[in-house]
């Protein structure tokens, strides 16, 4: 899958962790795609934007991540929104 650029907006997107500084003894990065949850955090600059991961017990920033695209919303769910 091509690198895409990191989310402008809220939304569920296709990622790879890629952290440089993880617990000791843990590995927090993705060996595959994995779809993560872009929410708005209320903050400045890149803090702003920040992203859950499945399985990763804190919110990361934006940049920790190589970027697929946007998870499509089914038709029956936008009607329900």
């Amino acid at each position: 899958m091509p690198s895409y650029p990191a989310p402008a907006s809220e939304g569920h997107y296709w990622a790879k962790l890629r952290l440089a500084d993880q617990p000791e003894g843990e590995d927090w990065n993705s060996p595959d795609w994995e779809v993560v949850q872009v929410y708005d955090n209320n903050g400045e600059g890149d803090e702003k934007l920040m992203a859950f991961v499945p399985g990763v017990d804190r919110a990361q920033k934006l940049d920790a991540f190589v970027w697929g695209p946007a998870v499509p919303i089914p038709e029956e769910l936008r009607k329900a929104r």
